[in-house]
């Protein structure tokens, strides 16, 4: 793997990371539905067998197996499941609030009675690594577009086995079907029903004006308009002789998703230590770790991983760690034709480039009250995207 930019200096940001605990309760244990961890894929269908199965199926290069399940209880709430197989059996619970029967505050909440406070908080996303399910086992929330997810996994390729695996051994992260969305940005649509009488004289031509300025702000491109229906109804007065006229409107609203974090992998967060961060990559395969030092430079700690998805595209990614914690998170796409894709990408995500050139392009954006560094870079054998925070006050080597 190419060595990767050295880290860029811009303004420091400390942040904190809340700790996990809390006692396991006989409810604690109840997502597992009295299934083992790595139960053999044939057996597990047998045991679900009174559950409605959806589906069967298959992930890419058959990496995983799925079995989907409708109306399955957690914590008294009917959610959709998926049970995730590696060739080690029984890896992982991800069960689905697609109907929102409750919000992401309130399925924290359930979770942080049980668990404790989170190991690992975004917004959008939780994370509880304190075995909370037996060793190596974790928790995870997320607040997806279409509606709250909450997974249970193993994290590592046996309970048995410590946190560090074996270079071949895969174990999955949980599926996500929708991207992540900050809380804040939950109401992704609104629909707003209108209703207006007008009473007019059969004397002048009924008439309907568009509203629909008052209900869309027309420098939004992602807004969407639709009128559903126009129903008119007449209504006899013998005195009078007046027509009512009922129109209904309907206006979707949809807000553009806000993907300014997606490169922040299961919730990672710049100054994290080494342990925390790493541990939220124990999903992907470690190619290497090691330590760089140069004369009157920040020592680095880097860690290596294959196979990382960002944006819809399957990368090399990179942490680069100093005495401050992760102070850059870089990815490497081995399709050099894709420059366009990344710059039209981050175009959209984060604006027009700083700089820009044949070869290289430059962000300065504030993340998270964090000023960044965001770059695209061209080489011969594909594209690397990078994002670094200050690293000022890093030890030297």
């Amino acid at each position: 793997m190419r060595k990767y930019l050295s880290i860029i200096t811009a303004i420091a940001f400390v942040s904190t990371l809340l700790t996990g605990c809390g006692k396991k309760s006989e409810k604690a244990v109840k997502p597992l539905l009295g299934l083992e961890w790595f139960a053999d894929y044939d057996e597990v269908l047998e045991k679900m067998n009174e559950n409605k199965l959806i589906a069967e199926r298959e992930t890419d290069e058959a990496k995983q197996r799925m079995q989907d399940y409708e109306a399955v209880p957690l914590y008294d709430t009917d959610c959709d499941l998926t049970l995730c197989f590696t060739g080690s059996g029984l890896v992982g619970f991800n069960y689905h609030d697609i109907r929102r029967n409750q919000n992401y505050r309130q399925w924290f909440s359930d979770i942080e009675k049980e668990y404790g406070i989170p190991t690992e908080e975004g917004s959008g996303i939780a994370s509880w690594y304190d075995d909370p399910l037996g060793k190596n086992t974790a928790i995870y929330l997320f607040n997806l577009e279409e509606g709250v997810q909450v997974s249970f996994y193993a994290t590592s390729d046996s309970p048995d086995k410590s946190y560090e695996k074996q270079r071949d051994s895969y174990i999955p992260t949980p599926e996500l079907r929708s991207p992540v969305v900050a809380v804040e940005d939950t109401p992704l649509a609104v629909n707003e029903t209108v209703t207006e009488a007008e009473k007019v004289t059969t004397e002048v031509s009924a008439s309907v004006s568009d509203e629909r300025a008052e209900y869309r702000d027309e420098s939004d491109e992602t807004d969407e308009y639709t009128e559903d229906t126009m129903t008119s109804v007449n209504a006899a007065n013998t005195t009078s002789q007046t027509q009512t006229l009922t129109t209904t409107q309907t206006v979707t609203t949809t807000a553009k998703v806000d993907r300014t974090k997606y490169f922040l992998t299961n919730g990672l967060r710049f100054y994290g230590s080494p342990a925390s961060e790493g541990r939220k990559m124990n999903s992907f395969s470690k190619l290497d770790e090691y330590r760089t030092e140069e004369a009157g430079q920040p020592w680095e700690l880097v860690m290596e991983y294959e196979n990382v998805p960002y944006l819809g595209k399957n990368c090399d990614g990179v942490l680069c760690f100093t005495s401050l914690g992760l102070v850059g998170v870089n990815y490497f796409d081995p399709d050099a034709d894709n420059y366009s894709f990344w710059t039209d990408e981050f175009t959209d995500i984060y604006g027009t480039p700083d700089e820009k050139q044949y070869d290289y392009s430059v962000w300065y954006e504030n993340i998270s009250g964090i000023e960044t560094t965001i770059y695209v870079f061209a080489y011969e054998d594909g594209i690397q995207l990078s994002f670094f925070v200050d690293d000022t006050g890093s030890e030297l080597a």
